[in-house]
C-alpha cells in the first residue's frame, strides 16, 4: 500500500504541506491500451481537443520520473484514498510516485469553495503559481489563470512547466555570463575542431528539438460543493487525468468515453472511471518523443500510438 502523510490543515496551512511517502509497490494498471473500433480521426481529434501547452512553447509537458502528492481539506482516510488513486495511475505509465521525503508537487486542494480558496491562494502565494517571470518556466498565461480562477468547476488545475534540456538537464541561467575565450594562439585547428574551446553537438533537427518541457509542479482545486455525491475513486481518477496530463480546460468531450465527463451530468452514459481512451492517450504521451519539434507532431505521435496494434493486446 502506498503510505502518505496528508496534511489537513485549514485554508492557508498548505505552506508546510506534508509530503507523500515511498510505495511498497502495489500492482500496476495494464500499461498496454489499444482504442480500437474507431476510426483514426476520431481519436486524432480526441488528442487534438484534450491537449494543450503553455503559447511560449511548442511542446507537451510530461513527468519526469518522481511525484510527490499532497491532499488538502479532507480527513486523513478520505485523502489517502485520493492519492493512492492518483499514485496507482501515475505508476501504470512508469512514473515513481511518492518516494520516501519527497519533496511535494502536485498540491490537492479540496475547499468548499474552489473559487473563493482560488483567489485566496493566489493572493497568498503568488509564486505556487508561477505569476512572477522565472527563468525557464511557462505557464498557460494570464488569460487562463484568470479563467482558472473565477470559472466555478468541480475540479481546476494549473500546471507549471519547466523547460529542460533534451537529454533532461537544466539549462543555463539567461544572467549567466560565458568565460572570456582563449587567446587566439591557444585555438589550435584539429580536424574536428579547435582545441582550448568548449564543443557543443546539436540534437535538434526538424523531427526533433534539443528541449523538452517537464512538469514542475500541479495545483488542482477540488469544489466540494460541485463534487459532493461523487465516488472519491472517481474523483481520484479525474484528479489523475488532469496531473498526468495538461489537459485544455475548455476541451469539448462530450462525444468520446473518458472520465473527463464525469461532472457532465445529463450524458445518459458517464464513466466513473478512467476508459481505455484515457489509458491510452496518457500512455501515448508518456511514449511519444519527448523532445519533438512540434506539439503538433506529438499530437500525431499520440494518436498514432493510441489506435496501433504495437502498443499492447489490451483491448
Amino acid at each position: 500500500m502506498i503510505r502518505i502523510v496528508v496534511c489537513a490543515a485549514a485554508f492557508f496551512a498548505f505552506v508546510g504541506l506534508a509530503p507523500a511517502f515511498a510505495q511498497d509497490g502495489p500492482p500496476e494498471l495494464q500499461s498496454d491500451i489499444v482504442v480500437t473500433g474507431v476510426r483514426p480521426e476520431q481519436i486524432q481529434s480526441f488528442v487534438e481537443q484534450v491537449s494543450t501547452a503553455p503559447p511560449s512553447v511548442d511542446q507537451l509537458a510530461r513527468w519526469d520520473d518522481d511525484i510527490c502528492i499532497s491532499a488538502t481539506g479532507l480527513g486523513a482516510e478520505q485523502s489517502q484514498t485520493v492519492i493512492d488513486r492518483v499514485s496507482l495511475r501515475a505508476q501504470a505509465v512508469g512514473l515513481r510516485p511518492g518516494r520516501a521525503n519527497c519533496r511535494p508537487n502536485v498540491f490537492v486542494f479540496f475547499a468548499s469553495n474552489g473559487s473563493e480558496f482560488a483567489r485566496g491562494l493566489l493572493e497568498q502565494r503568488r509564486s505556487l503559481f508561477a505569476y512572477y517571470h522565472e527563468e525557464n518556466i511557462a505557464t498557460l498565461g494570464q488569460e487562463a489563470l484568470t479563467a482558472f480562477i473565477e470559472t466555478p468547476r468541480p475540479v481546476r488545475w494549473w500546471h507549471v512547466v519547466q523547460t529542460r534540456g533534451a537529454d533532461g538537464d537544466r539549462l543555463g541561467s539567461d544572467s549567466a555570463r560565458p568565460e572570456a575565450p582563449p587567446p587566439p594562439d591557444t585555438m589550435t585547428a584539429v580536424p574536428d575542431g579547435f582545441t582550448g574551446v568548449q564543443s557543443v553537438r546539436s540534437t535538434g533537427s526538424r523531427v526533433r528539438s534539443v528541449e523538452r518541457q517537464d512538469f514542475n509542479r500541479v495545483l488542482i482545486i477540488v469544489d466540494a460543493s460541485l463534487a459532493e455525491g461523487y465516488p472519491l475513486d472517481s474523483i481520484g481518477d479525474y484528479i489523475a487525468m488532469v496531473t498526468l496530463a495538461q489537459i485544455d480546460p475548455q476541451a469539448q468531450v462530450r462525444a468520446f468515453p473518458t472520465i473527463l465527463n464525469l461532472f457532465n451530468e445529463d450524458l445518459e452514459n458517464t464513466s466513473f472511471e478512467m476508459t481505455n481512451w484515457d489509458t491510452a492517450y496518457l500512455n501515448g504521451l508518456y511514449r511519444s518523443e519527448r523532445n519533438a519539434a512540434s506539439m503538433t507532431q506529438q499530437v500525431s505521435d499520440i494518436s498514432r500510438r493510441m489506435s496501433s496494434s504495437d502498443s499492447g493486446p489490451n483491448r
